[in-house]
């Protein structure tokens, strides 16, 4: 699991949400986002892709360092600091995995 987060990590600085997303999330994967005002859901690749094509475009400037890191044999729990627009920001993400990919993806920030 760690490997899969290091590629995620990796994807996320080729700034490339296409290959991304066909590289880590199934089809039918769903992303819960707590980031703003409302909470964000997109359901599928295509959503997933356009939010993270927003994200690495508008608010992602770079990966900083992780500073909690938790796994079980189909899950990956973190927080981490991200570069941002706005400076350094902390993050915590919780995955679950079917298959080798991403299936459900929620993402918030403090």
């Amino acid at each position: 699991m760690k490997a899969f987060y290091d590629e995620q990590v990796a994807l996320l600085a080729d700034r490339n949400a296409e290959v991304l997303v066909d590289k880590h999330y199934a089809a039918d994967a769903e992303m819960v986002v707590l980031s703003g005002p409302e909470p964000i859901v997109a359901k599928g690749a295509e959503a997933i892709k356009n939010l993270f094509s927003g994200y690495l475009e508008y608010v992602y400037r770079g990966f900083i360092s992780t500073e909690k890191f938790a796994t079980t044999d189909d899950s990956i729990m973190f927080e981490a600091t991200i570069d941002t627009v706005n400076g350094p920001t902390r993050i915590y993400d919780a995955m679950l995995l079917k298959d080798g990919k991403i299936i459900r993806h929620y993402s918030g920030l403090k």
